[in-house]
């Protein structure tokens, strides 16, 4: 889970670069989405369900992630810091189609 705090109102235009650039297809995760709690509207969620943490350590060390970064950097102000956070699946779900 990373969470992301744009400039205020850069929400839809930090939503449309994740769009645009193909982030999420590009990052190799098994399922990814962006979200936008209620309760914190100049706030962004990006989750994303890996493989393996090795799929997870490849993404956060490649180029092509940095690049992505450097392309969202004036979406943010001086003092945003992203937080992210790991979790281990604990018990799971997916139903057959």
């Amino acid at each position: 889970m990373l969470t992301l705090r744009p400039a205020p109102g850069r929400v839809e235009d930090l939503i449309a670069h994740y769009r645009a650039a193909g982030i999420l297809e590009a990052s190799g995760a098994l399922s990814s989405q962006i979200l936008v709690p209620d309760d914190e509207p100049d706030t962004v969620v990006v989750a994303a369900l890996w493989a393996d943490s090795a799929g997870y350590t490849a993404w956060q060390n490649s180029p092509e992630r940095l690049e992505f970064s450097r392309g969202l950097a004036p979406l943010f102000g001086s003092a945003a810091s992203p937080h992210t956070r790991e979790f281990q699946v604990a018990h799971g779900y997916v139903p057959v189609t």
